[in-house]
Parts: structure tokens; sequence; C-alpha cells
């Protein structure tokens, strides 16, 4: 019990630094952020949860890896796309033509 919980600390490390990078750079959230911050912890948290019990089924390390790192790209992801913008374009429309702008 005590691994599982340090492992479910330890997942959600980018996911939170992932929302204080977006409160802290995208901050035009108006009361959407009142919302969308508790329902993309909870949303992470079951992720995490169901990616500890599923992982305890399989015996491959480079199997269990591959999961892990998929679930933690998907938390970030899911932070992104959750988060408001109150006026401006969506974060994750706003990240894409940062990035790849000509």
């Amino acid at each position: 019990m005590r691994k599982s919980i340090t492992i479910l600390f330890a997942a959600m490390i980018p996911s939170i630094v992932t929302l204080f990078l977006l409160i802290k750079l995208f901050a035009n959230t108006g009361l959407g952020r009142i919302v969308s911050i508790p329902t993309t912890l909870f949303l992470n948290v079951i992720l995490v949860i169901l990616t500890i019990l599923t992982t305890r089924f399989f015996k491959s390390m480079s199997f269990k890896s591959v999961l892990w790192i998929a679930a933690i790209v998907v938390s970030v992801v899911l932070a992104v796309v959750i988060h408001p913008q109150e006026y401006s374009p969506g974060v994750a429309k706003q990240l894409w033509e940062r990035t790849f702008r000509n």
C-alpha cells in the first residue's frame, strides 16, 4: 500500500507541474479555473490509480514502462486540453501556433 501511494504521488508530479505552468503562462481563465483545476486533478488521479492497478497484472518491465509513459503523456495532454481560456483561443491552439509558427 505504501509503495502504491508513493507511485501515485510520483506519477502526479508531471501533471501538477503542468498545471502550475498553465496557470502561470495562460492566466486568462476567468472563473473556469475554479472548475478546471479540481476536475483535472481528479481525472489524473483516477488515471494514475487505474494505471497502478493495471500494471500489477503484467510482469514485463518494458510493457509496464510503456504503459506508465503513456499514462503520464495522457495526463499532461488532459491538463492542457481542459485548461480554459476566457477570451483567447484555447491553450492547445495557442501552443500549436507558438510551436509551429512560420
